[in-house]
C-alpha cells in the first residue's frame, strides 16, 4: 500500500515538472513592439519603426503634440499618417508615446 502513494505521488511530481516546464506562456496583448522615439537630432525628430529610422518634421510633431493634447488624439494621428505614410498602429504608438514624453 504505501508503495503505490509512494509511486502516486512520484507521477503527480512529475506531472507538475512538466506542466510547469511546458505550460502556456502569456500572450503579448499589447500589439507588437512600440515605436522607440529618438532624441532630436538637428531639427529633425526621428522614430525607429519595426528597425527602421523615420524622420518626422519638427513642426509637424509640434503640431501633433498640439492636436493631441487638445484631445483632438485623431486627427492628430491622422495628421501623421499624412505627413509621413506610417501605417494606423504605428501613428497610434508614436502619439501614445509622445502623450507619455512631454517636452520641457
Amino acid at each position: 500500500m504505501l508503495k503505490y502513494l509512494i509511486l502516486g505521488i512520484v507521477i503527480l511530481a512529475v506531472i507538475f515538472l512538466v506542466m510547469r516546464a511546458f505550460g502556456r506562456r502569456p500572450k503579448d496583448v499589447g500589439g507588437g513592439d512600440k515605436p522607440k522615439m529618438i532624441a532630436p537630432d538637428g531639427g529633425a525628430v526621428a522614430a525607429e519603426i519595426e528597425g527602421q529610422e523615420l524622420d518626422i518634421d519638427p513642426k509637424v510633431l509640434d503640431e501633433v503634440r498640439r492636436l493631441s493634447a487638445g484631445g483632438q488624439k485623431i486627427e492628430a494621428i491622422k495628421l501623421l499618417r499624412e505627413a509621413t505614410g506610417l501605417g494606423l498602429a504605428d501613428a497610434k504608438g508614436i502619439v501614445d508615446s509622445l502623450d507619455r514624453i512631454r517636452p520641457k
